[in-house]
């Protein structure tokens, strides 16, 4: 309930007039009762941690403070993973996570990185989730190299990953997991690009080049951009080559994505909960992901066939297709299938008497979905039963302002008109300096001498007489 309401609702039910500012504090008050005061949260942060080990053994959690000159620490960041959720992505996931980092939206500042799995259903599987200051080289460097123990990476080898273009996330990938399969979201490139490059071709020509599953048919669509506009062509051939190939080309891994939704769903879906304090945040991801856990655990028993759903539904569309194309025959069994069988693979196996849900990849069987959700996360106790650990309290991070956040404060200019100088928006107009009273800039980046104000032109008063000699 917002303040505003708060005050017509004690109007109507209590005949009592209060302002605003007092239904704010009471609201803020009440909040800090209900939840505890946020410098509470971030000095039971060690506690906290100490109760997840306790209470799921082999789970991981990692705390990061500042420690300054007097012996004080402040909260950096914390990273969790629990042992049900790591292995089952390793039991029965494909090697195909997206990373993403979010903004928390209420009282406690910061970021949340999260990796994001897909399960055999093509649904989305949280793994590890982390809070941290701010989202730069470093703090990636830290959470990939926790993610890549937990997980058993290595360097990267047969994994595939999907994120933005933030520099430290791709320069920490870069360097933690060399052998890594990195793919840039085709939708934020297409948002930068756009920037620059725009309309309904290039819009067609650059999402076929995403979509494209052979080099030919992704070569043919950098042509069609190269003849549509030059300057997108040569910007993207700029590039590195392993590096554009990465962003569009799709390399295997049996996933056909070339966005990161998985992440983005996810962050939707905890919109109210980075609203939160910390420890009431890292709670809620914790109990909506043991719920989701226990709801897809029994899910399975309802499916009919080893096949899950979503992937026999993408083969039904396929196959709706397959009559429109002719099999020329070599041998019995001469095919090459991987994943999911395409519509051409569909209408080869039609062709040999051969049912297509027979050679589907068994990453996508209800045995693996099945795997998946084998274990689930442990219940935890109340926050006064929690072990007290002999760390330093840490205090809240300092308030950060973040680079580049567009400014709440609407900045009004000074136009003309009518012999007025009136004060407009900054879209639109002919801007006068307040300094000098000339146009063409503002008082910010006036280099003139300062001027009094031009006297106002005087109005006849009363209504404009009416010309009588007009023809």
């Amino acid at each position: 309930m917002k303040a505003r309401e708060m005050k017509e609702e004690i109007k109507k039910k209590f005949l009592c007039i209060v302002s605003k500012g007092q239904c704010y504090r009471a609201k803020k008050k009440e909040q800090e009762i209900l939840t505890g005061k946020l410098s509470e949260h971030y000095a039971r942060i060690w506690e906290y941690g100490g109760e997840i080990i306790r209470s799921n053994p082999g789970s991981t959690t990692k705390v990061g403070v500042d420690v300054k000159e007097d012996g004080s620490s402040v909260f950096k960041r914390i990273y969790v993973c629990f042992k049900a959720i790591k292995d089952g992505w390793i039991r029965g996931c494909r090697r195909v996570i997206g990373l993403d980092g979010c903004f928390l939206k209420g009282q406690c500042k910061g970021e949340l990185l999260t990796t994001i799995g897909r399960d055999g259903n093509n649904q989305v599987y949280p793994i590890v989730w982390a809070v941290i200051d701010v989202e730069n080289k470093d703090n990636w460097e830290w959470f990939i190299k926790l993610l890549m123990e937990d997980l058993g990476l290595e360097l990267g080898e047969g994994l595939t990953v999907i994120s933005d273009q933030h520099k430290g996330l791709v320069e920490a990938v870069k360097e933690k997991l060399p052998l890594v399969g990195h793919r840039q979201c085709a939708r934020h490139v297409y948002v930068n690009f756009k920037k620059v490059y725009n309309g309904i071709d290039y819009k067609r020509h650059f999402w076929a080049t995403s979509m494209s599953t052979t080099k030919s048919s992704f070569l043919e669509t950098m042509e069609g951009i190269k003849e549509m506009n030059g300057g997108a062509y040569d910007h993207l051939m700029a590039r590195n080559p392993e590096s554009w190939s990465r962003a569009f080309y799709k390399e295997g891994r049996a996933c056909e994505a070339v966005e990161n939704g998985i992440s983005e769903s996810f962050n939707s879906v905890i919109l109210e909960a980075r609203t939160k304090p910390l420890l009431t945040m890292l709670e809620e991801l914790r109990m909506y992901v043991m719920e989701r856990f226990y709801r897809m655990s029994t899910i399975h028993l309802k499916w009919r066939g080893d096949v899950c759903p979503t992937i026999l539904t993408k083969l039904d569309d396929w196959c709706k297709d397959m009559r429109l194309w002719s099999v020329v025959a070599s041998d019995t069994n001469i095919m090459g299938i991987f994943g999911i069988p395409c519509v051409h693979a569909c209408a080869t196996l039609n062709h040999t008497q051969q049912q297509p849900e027979t050679l589907i990849n068994s990453w996508f069987s209800k045995e693996k979905f099945a795997e998946t959700y084998k274990g689930n996360i442990r219940p935890l106790n109340g926050s006064k039963m929690w072990a007290r650990t002999p760390y330093a309290k840490p205090q809240p991070p300092p308030a950060r302002r973040m680079p580049g956040r567009p400014k709440t404060r609407i900045r009004k200019h000074v136009t003309k008109k009518n012999g007025e100088y009136r004060k407009i928006k900054s879209v639109g107009g002919t801007k006068i300096c307040q300094n000098c009273w000339e146009e063409g800039h503002n008082k910010r980046t006036c280099k003139n001498p300062t001027k009094p104000q031009p006297p106002k032109e005087k109005k006849r008063k009363g209504r404009p007489t009416l010309d009588l000699n007009w023809h």
